[in-house]
């Protein structure tokens, strides 16, 4: 007589779909469509009750493509966006000209709309900002202190925007950003990991800086 998975009891299961569904970093879709495979696909009963796990417990790395390819992934998985609880992007990329002309790319414009429409239950969102350092010789602007802050409101408020979210992290290299830089970013309620300049962001970076007690 042959074995059926669903005849087990559904809390062995769950620790089935756990040990083949979870991963310890994000998952970038575009490279990783295999880890979806077999299991979600197996019968209607086993996609039914491991989707939530697998989209509400993993994280989902969206820095490595561009909007069109994030909107396409986000209708492809249907319902199953309302699962997801966890996104990296990276931070918006902004245009600045001069005081009270500032605006964030079509891009990123187009990235934060996608998950604002899709994942209503996002509960938390990490911005990769390349350099802090970069970000402030380009906001500098000694006539005009006040461009920093009118910069990072303009995030805040497309972060804000995503009324789900508890927590939004902010990972930054340690190349010596100012003070009041950090602390601007603090005072909008984001929780800021550095890193030492020089260090890659491959993969490791999320084990490094993305620890468990992050996602609380």
């Amino acid at each position: 007589m042959s074995a059926n998975f669903l005849d087990l009891p559904r809390e062995l299961r769950d620790l089935v779909y756990e040990l083949c569904l979870l991963h310890p970093v994000p998952i970038v879709p575009w490279f990783q469509q295999e880890l979806t495979s077999g299991l979600l696909r197996a019968n209607k009963t086993a996609h039914r009750e491991a989707s939530p796990l697998f989209y509400s417990q993993n994280r989902f790395d969206f820095t490595w493509t561009g909007p069109e390819e994030i909107a396409s992934f986000l209708r492809t998985i249907g319902r199953n966006n309302d699962y997801i609880q966890h996104v990296c992007v990276d931070f918006p990329h902004f245009h600045y000209r001069e005081p009270g002309d500032v605006t964030l790319s079509d891009g990123g414009i187009s990235i934060f709309e996608s998950i604002q429409s899709s994942c209503a239950n996002l509960s938390t969102l990490t911005a990769f900002a390349y350099s802090t350092y970069s970000m402030e010789l380009r906001l500098e602007e000694p006539d005009n202190p006040e461009i920093v802050t009118e910069v990072l409101m303009l995030v805040d408020t497309r972060f804000r925007a995503i009324s789900s979210l508890k927590k939004i992290i902010v990972c930054v290299y340690d190349d010596d950003p100012s003070s009041s830089f950090i602390r601007e970013m603090k005072n909008r309620g984001w929780t800021i990991n550095e890193t030492e300049y020089g260090e890659e962001w491959d993969t490791d970076r999320y084990d490094d800086h993305l620890g468990d007690n992050d996602y609380d």
